[in-house]
């Protein structure tokens, strides 16, 4: 019986509201009205518990938009490194354990070597040598006039000679890091035992992998040990092609890995990258997290999870319960209770713009919201119908909801066009690689990731002996060719005394120890020195001892995944340089559309990353074959002027190649067509009313169609939002 009742009543007030929408009416059955003008609704206690109405606060704080995307923890490049042994040998001491916290330089393990051994004879028969010759010049010089003064100054030669192979043996003693005391007791003929050579740690951190023996053979760049500094991680995270645009440096992030289950780990974006991977499409986006001193790392490279990019939070935002959104098919809605007395209530309804709808509620904007303000959760949808439109007519907040623009319609040319698939591509000169240029082992990284770099900065730096060998040829040859110069000079000065054929002699040696000299200085710019470090070797003996790995062209970097201690080859490819500043776009023309594609034409590009953008160029040169398993010819495409954001190698485009250019007619753009079977309408707007007409297309292209009838030049249409307003238009018919 009382459900009965409650239908009925709720019948009688449906009766009401219906003769209340008409002529504002008081609700004959309990004194309840509704002023659609107004927007305010009355409703008496036994109304609202009829229609069951309820309320809710409205919340100020909307959860961020995130971005998904899975995560990968990896250790920082200048905190991973292999400890390697530079000559071949034995191991005959090891310091260090897995598990065991080193510190950068620390010795780990020695080995000993039979190229160590004959280097430590070199040196001591170099001393003996050098020793033996001194006496023999002195020895010259104290008897003056009886010897001849050409036997002094070879014996000079000589001496000097010798002592420069003494010092490029000890150059090399100190260039491999062996100990300076070693050293020294080997020039002071003290050796209680075969020198060592030291494997030390290229980093600080923890040993996590050393599977050695003593007596062990090892090869040189082989890895002994690895170490690890986990202070600090990495995330990377792999972001979709057509989200890149929307991340920057600073977002926050929330990672969730496999290994700990319903735990979060905040940090923000470092560094956005700019290198699409051409298999995946993914960009990587770094994220650096630091373990906690004092405890064991949680954060542990090779862990895998999901990251979510919060993307920032629109300003001026309020949030409501989704179904306190009323949506009229022209106006979104909500009611808000102002009054709620003992006898009636009075609801107001305030138009909202929705910035964003979440799975339970909708973050929406409006000026006439406020902190504390109730809104119907309840009831709403049912009170919403007596504000029914019967106009297409559109509230500000409603038109930025689905993004109107109104334009006057408008002559435009219409071209002919050609739309074939792209992608991005960099010219040669604008796309390299760094390599070492002798082989050695990886000793350092002066890079970070994405950083931008000038052609020649140092990227990395190499260990290679054949660098030692060839700085230590160039000293040796340069000593030479001096002393050959000395020698000529002598011969010279000699004049008639100096058979002619023996002053032609010393001139072609002289001239032989030059372009030795000049090659091997040659050498070594080649493979990277500067002529500063050049003028530095020779002058002051300062050995180089790592071979700078440059960048060969200004650019960012966008690719490298090698470890310091790492065994290079002589031009492996270490780093990828993008310069991005004015990328090309490769078309690819299949052979239906070839005959209509030439050099010259005027291009428009869209990129998937930034899909609002529309680019221009023009064709300028083709591969003129045509690819055996796609079968398309490609082409490529300049830009007329700098992109506004920062393309990708292998961004995936859209080309549209104008092949003819037909005069100018009434057209308008795509977005205001609306397609309905075989019928064409746009929405033109005549005060604030919308009406949709039906038109007659001509020709199109990418951007716009021509209108053959049923609109006239300056008439104010809606050029993007059109199916929401056909949505609309349902609605109010």
């Amino acid at each position: 019986m009382r459900r009965r009742s409650s239908i009925v009543a709720l019948l009688s007030f449906a009766v009401g509201l219906a003769i209340a929408h008409e002529g504002h009416a008081p609700l004959p059955s309990k004194g309840s009205k509704v002023d659609p003008q107004r927007g305010l609704i009355t409703l008496s206690s036994e109304a609202r518990t009829a229609l069951d109405v309820q309320t809710r606060e409205i919340g100020t704080a909307a959860p961020p938009e995130t971005i998904l995307a899975y995560a990968t923890l990896e250790t920082p490049w200048k905190q991973h490194a292999f400890a390697v042994s530079r000559l071949p040998g034995q191991i005959v001491s090891l310091r260090a354990k897995p598990g065991d916290r080193v510190e950068i330089d620390q010795v780990l393990a020695e080995v000993q070597s039979q190229e160590l051994e004959t280097l430590q004879l070199e040196i001591g028969i170099g001393l003996n040598e050098v020793n033996l010759a001194e006496k023999v010049l002195a020895g010259l010089k104290e008897t003056p006039g009886t010897v001849p003064s050409r036997d002094i100054d070879a014996a000079d030669i000589q001496l000097r000679q010798l002592r420069n192979t003494l010092d490029l043996a000890k150059l090399k003693w100190r260039a491999l890091g062996i100990s300076p005391e070693a050293l020294d007791g080997v020039l002071k003929g003290i050796v209680k035992s075969a020198p060592t050579l030291p494997i030390r740690s290229p980093v600080a951190g923890t040993v996590v992998h050393a599977d050695l023996a003593v007596g062990k053979m090892v090869e040189p760049g082989e890895h002994l040990f690895e170490i690890v500094d986990l202070s600090t991680v990495w995330a990377r995270i792999g972001v979709l092609e057509k989200d890149v645009a929307r991340v920057a440096a600073g977002l926050p992030v929330v990672v969730q890995l496999t290994s700990y289950p319903g735990e979060s780990f905040r940090g923000t974006v470092a560094i956005v990258g700019l290198y699409l991977d051409p298999i995946t499409h993914l960009n990587d986006v770094w994220v650096e997290f630091r373990n906690p001193s004092g405890f064991e790392p949680r954060m542990l490279p090779g862990m895998t999870g999901q990251a979510r990019i919060e993307l920032p939070i629109a300003a001026g935002t309020k949030t409501v319960p989704s179904t306190a959104l009323v949506n009229d098919g022209v106006d979104r809605f909500v009611l808000v209770e102002e009054a709620n007395a003992t006898g009636q209530s009075e609801l107001r309804r305030r138009s909202v713009e929705v910035v964003r709808e979440l799975p339970d509620s909708v973050e929406v904007r409006s000026p006439d919201l406020f902190p504390g303000d109730r809104v119907v959760t309840r009831g709403g949808h049912e009170l919403g119908v007596f504000f029914a439109p019967d106009v297409l007519r559109l509230t500000p907040q409603s038109s930025r909801s689905i993004g109107l623009a109104v334009e006057p319609a408008s002559l435009r040319s219409v071209d002919s066009v050609v739309e074939i698939p792209g992608s991005i591509d960099l010219p040669p000169e604008r796309r390299s690689v760094a390599t070492a240029r002798l082989p050695g082992i990886l000793a350092s990284i002066r890079i970070d990731r994405g950083q931008k770099v000038k052609t020649g900065d140092v990227l990395a730096e190499v260990f290679s002996l054949e660098l030692l060998k060839l700085q230590l040829d160039l000293l040796q040859e340069h000593l030479a060719a001096e002393l050959t110069g000395q020698q000529l000079a002598q011969l010279q000065d000699a004049k008639d005394a100096i058979p002619k054929r023996r002053v032609i002699e010393a001139e072609a040696a002289l001239s032989a120890a030059r372009n030795r000299r000049d090659s091997l200085r040659r050498r070594l710019e080649l493979v990277g020195l500067t002529s500063g470090q050049l003028d530095a070797l020779v002058r002051d003996r300062a050995i180089v001892p790592t071979l700078p790995v440059r960048a060969a062209v200004a650019g960012t970097i966008v690719a490298f995944d090698r470890i310091v201690g790492q065994s290079v080859r002589a031009d492996e490819a270490l780093f990828e340089i993008h310069d991005l500043v004015r990328p090309w776009i490769q078309g690819f023309v299949s052979e239906q559309e070839l005959a209509r594609v030439k050099i010259g034409q005027d291009a428009r590009v869209r990129v998937i990353g930034n899909p609002g953008a529309v680019l221009t160029g023009k064709v300028v040169r083709s591969g003129r074959t045509f690819g055996g398993a796609n079968r398309t010819l490609s082409i490529w495409v300049e830009f007329d002027a700098d992109p506004p954001t920062a393309l990708r190698q292998s961004q995936i485009a859209r080309l549209a190649l104008a092949v003819e250019t037909r005069p100018a007619a009434l057209a308008v753009p795509l977005g205001a067509i609306v397609r309905e079977g075989t019928r064409t309408y746009i929405f033109v707007k005549t005060g604030e009313l919308f009406d949709r007409r039906e038109v007659v297309l001509g020709p199109r292209d990418d951007r716009y169609a021509e209108v053959k009838s049923g609109l006239k030049i300056g008439e104010s249409i809606a050029v993007t939002a059109a199916e929401e307003l056909n949505t609309a238009w349902a609605s109010v018919r």
